[in-house]
């Protein structure tokens, strides 16, 4: 298969895993673009493919009691997600619609313990800010009504069958029914570093906060077994890393159930009947599994490809746990783990050889200030060139992200096209500590381009690399990092592409969606107190400086960087003569998640950076 007839952008995703309610069967979402519920007959292999929506599928839950699911289905990316029910043994069913609106995000919670409720936050009442709804799929709710009061009558449905509970500030998202459905937990999501953990009464809906020291964040919260206590991964008491514990409303206790020193634990699944703990660890980007007696000692099993590991699911019976594996020779597979020993579920077919792929090793530079800078560096097959290889910089979004040994299409597509790719982490990211996650917080933003100034200075380092012909490509906050890059810094680079990237701070805030505004300015600075400092920071006032051809691509559904961020900067550009290449997606949000629109944007990048590296 040659470079040209290859397809990166085709490779078939698979994850989200849960298994059937009597555990013969997986439910799990796949496809090349746009995703399926597909099942898998554990004993025989079969697959089936359940749905055929024209838009992608968030996610994928399973009543506690049968083996219907909630689907999670937003409108040509824009993340205005409505929840659907389908029940996955009728066959040739369709999914239910359970909300209406599609311009409210409703936030999936979970399940009431005997499946006939479920709770969910939205944004109904106000886009900015989020409460705490719940839903009887008993009586259905297939109209619209009073969200301030929770009358929600009409001719369609019984009185009672949706119910405002709890009228939230900001960002707040449901974690779930306790045992006996009395109680709600959920999070009030202000800022990273700055999340408070309430137990909502669910007949009330009075709301306890959970006491905290200092600010705090919690991840991956669920009730525990005995319906009275909570389960979390968190930084409480102000320590670096998240660790797993358990947390008692009555009296505000925390106890430590595991950590992993100098280590995040990313994700945790606990056996239904509370016997077998699963771990994932976050070793510098690479994941470290450990599964085994919850008060004894575990271990990592043999046989999974190192990589990242997600998608932890124990079967209903807890004696078998399936995670996804994939790392960047090796797209997501399934694996399952039982009496102690992994082995491959499933493997989807991809439309290209594994043999074209390349492999990542971990680096790391130091930088201006003495921080050492991790980061992944992979070369193209075949013999290095007399002059070196052309490389491109890749930059993670976030800023609370991570560039890990994933799977990247889109950077194996680029090394099938002779560049070298180097993807660093700056400070900033997560991974690797809060103070890591909180190094590059308003008005130390400058430190994490200097690292990756710096990064290009480690390639010059590289005797397999031309120092002369190194490009940046970031999206998202990635995309600000390359545009920050390209006018504070013109003179190091040769080409550059931004995929929906801030160029204006202040015009960001202003025009992102209202449930985020608060919560991005408590990481970029606030519009009115650091004005002059957002100003001083945006790149659209440094445009002048572009001296390297550039790529803008955005979709114009994005919720998140306003579509007239990249407008703004292409105009910017244009009114210079500076050469700029501009992409739009019509159904596209803050990516691009269907086959075509992938397909075009990475042909374009590739011929872009093949033309003027």
């Amino acid at each position: 298969m040659s470079m040209d007839t290859m397809s990166f952008a085709a490779t078939v995703s698979v994850g989200a895993p849960v298994f059937t309610r009597d555990g013969t069967a997986l439910l799990y979402l796949s496809g090349a673009g746009l995703s399926s519920v597909w099942r898998l007959d554990l004993a025989t292999g079969d697959r089936r493919c359940l749905t055929a929506l024209d838009e992608q599928i968030a996610i994928l839950r399973r009543s506690p009691v049968d083996d219907r699911v909630i689907l999670g289905v937003d409108t040509g990316g824009d993340e205005r997600q409505g929840l659907l029910l389908l029940d996955t043994n009728a066959p040739g069913a369709a999914p239910v619609p359970l909300t209406r609106d599609e311009t409210v995000i409703h936030d999936w919670g979970g399940f009431s313990p005997d499946g006939k409720r479920i709770v969910f936050a939205a944004n109904a009442r106000d886009p900015a800010h989020f409460d705490i709804h719940t839903l009887d799929l008993e009586t259905g709710d297939l109209g619209t009504g009073d969200l301030e009061t929770g009358d929600l009558e009409t001719d369609d449905f019984k009185a009672g069958a949706r119910r405002v509970l709890w009228h939230g500030e900001g960002i707040v998202t449901a974690a779930g029914y306790n045992r006996d459905a009395t109680k709600i937990a959920a999070l009030q999501d202000r800022a990273y570093g700055d999340m408070e953990l309430l137990v909502i009464d669910a007949a009330t809906g009075t709301a306890t906060p959970f006491p905290r020291p200092s600010g705090t964040n919690y991840q991956s919260v669920r009730w525990s077994a005995d319906g009275a206590t909570l389960l979390a991964l968190t930084d409480h008491g102000g320590h670096e890393h998240p660790r797993l514990c358990r947390l008692d409303p009555a009296t505000g206790a925390v106890t430590l159930l595991y950590e992993a020193p100098g280590r995040d634990i990313d994700s945790w699944a606990l056996s239904p009947d509370g016997a077998t703990l699963a771990t994932v660890e976050n070793d510098r980007g690479w994941s470290v599994l450990k599964i085994g007696p919850l008060s004894g000692p575990r271990a990592e099993p043999a046989g999974p490809p190192r990589g990242v590991i997600a998608d932890l699911a124990f079967s209903p019976d807890g004696a078998t746990l399936v995670f996804s594996v994939q790392n960047p020779v090796s797209p997501p597979m399934l694996w399952l783990w039982r009496d102690g020993q992994a082995r491959p579920l499933f493997t989807p077919e991809q439309p290209f050889p594994l043999t074209a792929l390349a492999d990542f090793s971990l680096v790391e530079w130091e930088s201006f200030d003495g921080k050492r800078i991790p980061g992944w560096l992979a070369l193209p097959h075949g013999p290095v060139p007399p002059e070196g290889h052309k490389t491109v910089i890749w930059v993670h979004g976030g800023p609370i992200g991570q560039a890990r040994p994933n799977f990247r299409p889109d950077l194996q597509n680029l090394l099938a096209h002779g560049c070298a790719v180097l993807m660093p982490n700056v400070r900033g990211g997560s991974g690797y500590g809060r103070s890591w996650a909180e190094s590059d917080d308003i008005e130390k933003r400058p430190d994490a381009v200097r690292d990756l100034i710096e990064a290009r200075h480690f390639l010059a380092t590289r005797p397999e690399i031309n120092v002369t012909r190194i490009g940046l490509l970031g999206q998202s906050y990635g995309g600000y990092m390359v545009n920050a890059a390209v006018t504070g810094y013109p003179d190091l680079w040769k080409a550059c592409a931004d995929y929906y990237g801030i160029v204006d701070f202040t015009t960001t805030l202003a025009g992102t969606g209202p449930w985020r505004r608060g919560h991005r300015a408590a990481e970029y600075g606030d519009p009115e107190r650091d004005a002059a400092l957002l100003a001083r920071l945006s790149p659209i006032h440094r445009v002048d400086h572009v001296q390297v051809p550039m790529l803008v691509a955005h979709g114009e559904r994005d919720p998140r960087v306003p579509f007239s961020e990249s407008e703004t900067l292409v105009a910017a550009l244009r009114e210079r003569q500076k050469p700029v290449a501009w992409l739009t997606f019509k159904r596209a949000g803050h990516g691009f998640i269907r086959l075509e629109d992938k397909t075009r944007v990475q042909d374009a990048v590739a011929a872009f950076f093949t033309k003027h590296l």
